[in-house]
């Protein structure tokens, strides 16, 4: 009996020692921030600590002592869990996997689930233990990384752009697909090489210098135009954007950038500055035909005059009555020997002395009339020596910018439509005020306005009408502008040809080319003014509006 208390005695510590680990231990997993699981060898749970029971949403009491089975409907575990019970048992492994479960409200949750045999003192297997660790928002974080890898790979992919990724010393350690097809290598093959690899020094180093720049200021560089020369001597135009690359940190470890090709676009603007230059240069040669034009019409208009007088002159010539002179002189040789009788009895002789007052009287007229036809001759043929001189001094100031006097321009430029708007029967009404003079260049409003002078002349001929009208004006304008006007009551522009009438080539007129009022508004423009027209339509005349500069750009007339 002494022996019997004393074992009993000595087990009561041992007992309460097993007992204080068992909750120690429940208490620590209970408190785990896993769900721990136990089965016993029939897969029945015999221990879930609190957190799985808030996973599945159950008591303990619900679930102990239950099967998967027994749990169908419940949001438990798989099919897969029950099958991973029986592999355990059978060979004492362990298993490791990911696992997916679905909360009470239909949400996901994604676990790294161990599960692992549980022995008994003899090392027998007598059931499975598990630990489910939630990795949810890992999952969720490898998802979302997961899809922007899959946009950058789109991107680099698929992008007709070249985007590039570089370390802080200029080296490529990303590119896309594009980039290294222009390149010539591949994408593995592109790493850890620079510009320099690739490109003549002339483009390298630049762009060197300014990825070094973005690392070192943080500062971006948003659509600059590169010029690309490789070494193999191809050449592109590219659109670039450059941009810091920065670690998680915010630490700047690199750069990148994202390059438009735009040579076609670089070559189509080279074409279209050769077709501007050829353009202008057609459209100078047009105003300078106009002029040209003009002068020719004055001159032949004078030469008309010329001829006619010259023709006159030669018919008095040839008609003159001086002949009779000689006749009389060889008359009066003949009676040599007895004038007083044959001025006394001769009737010839009595006669004469009346027929010489005549011819006197005559002859008289006949030179009054010839130094009037010469005289006039003269005239003409310094009226084309002043027309020329004056087209001569307008070619001689091409380029050369002053001031000149507004009026001194138009009447030069009426003076070379002078014969054409007399032969047209136009009558001309000038309206000029005072205006400050204009800063231009002589010969291009010369064009302008001969032209505009040419054009209202032509309207007014496409109308049958006696009162033709044309009228020049000269105003002030605004900002220290001058305005001349060019107006006609001939055949009118129509609303839709408006907009169109200073566009290259458009013209109403059969022997029209289309040059000259576009030349005028490109000259004006360059000259620092513009040229407008207004017409209330068809039939109702028109109005063509020349506006220059008082003074130089930026700056102040004196």
């Amino acid at each position: 009996m002494i022996d019997t208390n004393r074992e009993m005695e000595g087990r009561k510590p041992a007992e309460e020692g097993t007992l204080d680990s068992a909750a120690l231990y429940h208490s620590i997993v209970d408190n785990l921030p896993v769900c721990v699981f136990r089965k016993d060898a029939a897969a029945r749970f015999v221990y879930v600590n609190s957190l799985l029971c808030q996973l599945k949403g159950m008591t303990a009491d619900q679930i102990l002592g239950k099967t998967v089975e027994d749990l169908v409907g419940t949001p438990m575990e798989t099919a897969d869990g029950a099958k991973n019970h029986e592999f355990i048992m059978e060979t004492g492994k362990t298993v490791e996997r990911e696992e997916m479960s679905r909360r009470p409200d239909g949400t996901v949750q994604y676990f790294q689930v161990v599960k692992s045999p549980v022995f008994d003192a003899a090392g027998k297997v007598v059931g499975s233990q598990g630990l489910l660790l939630d990795i949810t928002q890992r999952k969720q974080a490898e998802a979302a990384l997961a899809y922007e890898r899959d946009l950058l790979r789109s991107l680099l992919d698929n992008s007709p752009d070249h985007v590039y990724f570089k370390d802080s010393k200029s080296c490529f350690i990303r590119a896309s697909k594009e980039l290294c097809e222009r390149f010539k290598i591949s994408e593995q093959e592109i790493i850890g090489k620079s510009d320099f690899d690739f490109f003549k020094r002339d483009h390298a180093q630049p762009a060197y210098d300014d990825e070094q720049e973005i690392i070192r200021s943080g500062k971006p560089i948003v659509g600059k135009i590169e010029r690309e020369i490789f070494n193999d001597g191809r050449e592109f135009w590219v659109l670039t954007t450059k941009m810091p690359l920065r670690s998680k940190t915010n630490e700047i470890i690199g750069t990148f950038g994202i390059s438009k090709d735009i040579t076609a676009i670089k070559r189509a603007e080279q074409k279209l500055e050769a077709a501007n230059k050829q353009l202008l240069e057609t459209s100078r040669l047009a105003g300078m035909a106009e002029v040209a034009t003009s002068v020719l019409h004055n001159v032949g208009n004078v030469l008309n005059s010329v001829n006619i007088s010259s023709s006159v002159v030669s018919d008095k010539v040839r008609d003159s009555k001086a002949a009779n002179v000689a006749k009389i002189a060889a008359l009066l040789e003949a009676q040599a020997h007895d004038l007083p009788g044959f001025f006394a009895n001769d009737p010839k002789g009595r006669q004469l002395p009346g027929y010489l007052r005549s011819l006197a009287e005559h002859l008289a007229a006949e030179k009054e009339e010839m130094v009037k036809e010469l005289t006039l001759l003269s005239n003409n043929i310094e009226h084309i020596k002043e027309i020329v001189a004056m087209q001569q001094s307008y070619s001689k100031v091409s380029g050369v910018v002053d001031f000149m006097p507004a009026v001194d321009l138009v009447e030069d430029a009426v003076r070379m439509n002078a014969g054409a708007i007399e032969r047209h029967h136009v009558q001309l009404v000038r309206d000029y005020v005072e205006v400050p003079p204009v800063f231009v260049e002589k010969h291009k409003v010369l064009q302008i306005l001969v032209n505009l002078i040419r054009n209202a002349k032509y309207a007014l001929d496409d109308v049958d009408r006696p009162d033709k009208l044309m009228t020049l004006r000269i105003r002030r304008g605004e900002q220290d502008k001058v305005i001349i006007s060019v107006s006609d009551n001939g055949v009118g522009i129509p609303a839709e040809n408006l907009t169109r009438i200073f566009g290259h080539g458009f013209t109403t007129r059969k022997e029209g080319h289309g040059f000259g009022l576009h030349s005028g508004a490109l000259a004006a423009k360059e000259l620092g003014g513009s040229l407008r027209v207004h017409s209330d339509g068809f039939g109702k005349g028109a109005v063509f509006m020349l506006e220059l500069p008082c003074q130089p750009k930026g700056g102040k007339s004196s």
